[in-house]
């Protein structure tokens, strides 16, 4: 068992994918800060769920809007420089949240904070791509994604934990400063993320962009499956964050509890998530990712879908065993969400190259801000309509069509 750990984190370049690694922590922690305060949200401010999932579609719409110019600058200025600015922008953003006096002020916040949040992915996921051999960028990416994971793990924990405590505000408050605290940790850490590679072409924004036009000058199948990937990237971040964004008032309702307990489903769905990624990062590495993906989504769906009969069958037993069995049944969805990650990135850094990977991820990123600005969004209407607990099974769906389109991957060689 601990060979084949430490095999599942044979890295090439173990310190700067560590570095990098705790940043998407933060990243994520800082991402999901919203879903688990949003009853609360919607009680105090009275406002619908469908406007406090509006919430993360705004910040994901800047994510739509700046991650593809956040790579071709990260391919510019360099990769390690843009991805500790956006950290620090994002944290900063939190804590404007915190003191938002309206739920304008919220959508401000969040505004500010998917800008700052949108140079993560590109930077990060680039400076691994550019330093692991192909042999080990699943095992990379499972790391990465590990990471982020964690750091989600810690959203319902500490900003839940408080806001149950406290209000919400507290909760919001201690993430921003969590967040700029670990940026200043991995700003101090300084050599261990440095570029790979210098800027192309002198180190020019023009130079960034003929880098990125050449990457994509490419022969017809990897363009088809450059392609492809994206929508991949955008169906997968869709289910992701309309699961991750309805999982606590979903479990709330079902458990008939509180929003505070609620989040306890919550903390399970992402509790399976991080025991899941470093070892789906190995099987990519393994084995052909595209059906370990195609696999994986279908086990996602069957598992979504199935809280139709789940949640009925455990409503009516006595005590905590409704929100047991209900948590339980969500750790191993999450599980199966996030193995979805390390290996479509592991496909997506199969075709990167190195001077233009930034702009690479950046469109990738791009396509995976639309999916998660559509999912909350998409499901809050369903849920407005249909109420929550009938809307949450109707995301297995995508899962199905994910499948689907990641066998179409694996068809264009």
């Amino acid at each position: 068992m601990v060979a084949g750990l430490r095999r599942m984190i044979a890295v090439t370049r173990p310190r700067v994918v560590g570095v990098v690694t705790v940043g998407h922590g933060i990243n994520e922690f800082l991402t999901i800060v919203f879903p688990p305060i949003i009853p609360l949200l919607v009680a105090e401010l009275g406002i619908t769920y469908g406007q406090a999932g509006f919430l993360l579609t705004v910040f994901f719409l800047m994510y739509v809007l700046f991650q593809l110019p956040a790579g071709v600058l990260a391919d510019w200025l360099g990769k390690r420089r843009v991805m500790v600015v956006g950290l620090a922008v994002m944290s900063a953003a939190v804590l404007l949240a915190a003191l938002a006096e309206s739920y304008r002020g919220l959508l401000v916040a969040q505004a500010v904070a998917g800008i700052g949040g949108s140079t993560y992915h590109p930077t990060g996921m680039a400076i691994i791509s550019d330093g692991e051999r192909e042999a080990t960028k699943g095992r990379a990416m499972g790391v990465f994604g590990l990471g982020g994971a964690l750091g989600t793990l810690l959203s319902p924990v500490v900003v839940g934990g408080l806001a149950a405590v406290f209000d919400w505000r507290a909760g919001l408050a201690s993430a921003g400063v969590i967040g700029l605290g670990a940026t200043l940790s991995i700003l101090l850490a300084g050599s261990t993320t440095t570029d790979a590679s210098p800027a192309p072409d002198g180190g020019t924004v023009v130079g960034a962009l003929r880098s990125q036009l050449r990457g994509l000058r490419v022969g017809g199948s990897r363009r088809r499956r450059i392609v492809l990937l994206l929508v991949v990237t955008a169906l997968l971040s869709l289910q992701h964050r309309a699961i991750q964004t309805y999982t606590t008032a979903y479990v709330a309702a079902e458990a008939g509890t509180s929003a505070s307990v609620g989040n306890v489903g919550f903390f399970a769905l992402l509790l399976g998530g991080s025991v899941s990624s470093v070892w789906a990062g190995d099987l990519a590495d393994r084995f052909r990712g595209e059906y370990v993906g195609a696999t994986v989504a279908v086990l996602t769906a069957l598992l979504v879908g199935g809280t139709l009969v789940v949640a009925p069958a455990v409503g009516g037993l006595p005590g905590p065993i409704p929100l047991l069995a209900l948590s339980a049944w969500l750790a191993v969805v999450g599980g199966l969400t996030y193995a979805a990650y390390p290996v479509k990135n592991a496909l997506v850094s199969a075709e990167a190259l190195r001077d233009s990977s930034g702009s690479l991820f950046g469109t990738v990123q791009t396509a995976s801000a639309v999916g998660s600005a559509a999912g909350p969004a998409l499901f809050g209407l369903l849920a407005e309509e249909w109420g929550v607990v009938a809307a949450f099974p109707a995301i297995a769906t995508v899962g199905i069509v994910l499948a689907v389109v990641f066998v179409v991957v694996a068809r264009v060689a």
